[in-house]
């Protein structure tokens, strides 16, 4: 028989390759070998009906962390990816160049789920999170950090720097950036830089910024974020750099996602090219996160488009990774990490950063998750 497994009956949305509608997915050796309106199910060895469910490509989240205070998801990250459709995670900056070697062994030696890892501009990552990591400024560690991803390849893609208040002294001015800048221009990496509550206007941390950096945390609603101080539009300097190809993402987390500002933000005509989580045991355990369909769920209900969502958790990313066409897609020739997910109506409870609550009319719901080819999640009764 020509495939492993086939995927039957579901709506493929790939918004990435692009192609949407009702066809069948067939699994050849980790690849994805057809897409096609009516493969017979006698030529494969396995069949899935998947049938009134949407059929994506696996997820990617963008940023998350496995290793905070040296455990965090540690050993959940497994459990958590897969049963929210997430194949690939991205860790952003939980380790720096003196405890990458822990993140390594205990995380991504252990686990299934493919981890990829921006490397913290502090040498101590984010290990004790009452004191700024970067605070006192001399636990920067530019040449450190270039040449801990430049040996870890494998994990290691991009330099993260987080500029806000209480993480880099106030005196510091553009500093930080600076070093952060030197580190990935040694790596040739892009260079992610949290902006929440941060202590300069975006405009200049923007100066730092080049096509395929990310600035993460963008729906923040604090002083200085896309939109500026008096929060009527969004700013110029982010509207060019976004066309320019630096890379916004949401990163929801505990304080960066309120629904007020991101609806402005959308009604004005911002949406953001990366939707991830920042997620960690807290968010993920009691919320608002919980994982990633949620927050693409949220998306949903405050005005922007299933394929809008589906592409900005999937295709974008990969490209954000340096792995468009592998990752993120159903392409055929692609690695086979599928997402099947129901689409369901009714009255639905969400809550953003403010513990606020909207009643959202559908959401996103991870029935079965493939990685590599194989069934690494089954939903009951899915």
């Amino acid at each position: 028989m020509p495939y492993d497994l086939l995927l039957k009956g579901g709506e493929v949305i790939d918004p990435g390759w692009p192609f949407r509608g009702k066809a069948d997915v067939a699994v050849h050796k980790g690849k994805i070998a057809a897409v096609a309106p009516d493969i017979q199910a006698t030529e494969a060895v396995r069949v899935l009906d998947v049938s009134g469910k949407l059929v994506c490509p696996g997820l990617i989240d963008l940023h998350a962390h496995t290793f905070i205070n040296a455990h965090d998801m540690g050993p959940e990250t497994d459990q958590r990816c897969a049963a929210s459709g997430v194949t690939t995670l991205v860790d952003a900056g939980s380790s720096g160049s003196a405890t990458f070697p822990g993140l390594r062994q205990y995380v991504a030696d252990q686990c299934q789920v493919r981890l990829r890892c921006f490397i913290h501009l502090s040498a101590l990552g984010l290990i004790h999170l009452q004191v700024g990591e970067l605070m006192h400024l001399a636990y920067a560690d530019p040449e450190g950090c270039a040449r801990t991803i430049q040996n870890n390849r494998d994990l290691a893609i991009g330099v993260k720097l987080r500029f806000s208040n209480n993480v880099v002294p106030d005196a510091a001015g553009t500093e930080p950036l600076r070093l952060a800048r030197q580190a990935a221009d040694m790596a040739d990496v892009p260079l992610m830089v949290h902006i929440t509550d941060a202590l300069l206007p975006v405009p200049k941390i923007l100066e730092f910024m080049r096509p395929g950096d990310i600035v993460t945390h963008c729906f923040h609603r604090y002083l200085y974020g896309i939109m500026g101080p008096e929060k009527k539009e969004i700013l110029r300097e982010v509207q060019d750099a976004q066309k320019a190809g630096v890379i916004f993402d949401c990163a929801h987390g505990r304080m960066h996602f309120t629904f007020p500002f991101v609806r402005m933000a959308l009604e004005k005509g911002f949406m953001p090219d990366t939707i991830a989580t920042d997620l960690s045991i807290p968010s993920a355990t009691n919320g608002p996160v919980f994982d990633l369909p949620t927050t693409m769920s949220k998306l949903l209900n405050l005005g922007m488009g299933l394929e809008d969502v589906i592409l900005r958790a999937t295709a974008n990313p990969a490209r954000a990774i340096g792995e468009a066409g592998t990752l993120g897609t159903l392409k055929p020739g692609a690695v086979a990490d599928v997402a099947v997910m129901s689409l369901e109506r009714g009255q639905f409870d969400f809550v953003d950063t403010d513990q606020d609550h909207m009643i959202g009319e559908q959401r996103l719901v991870t029935q079965l998750t493939l990685k590599d080819g194989r069934v690494w999640y089954r939903a009951p009764r899915a």
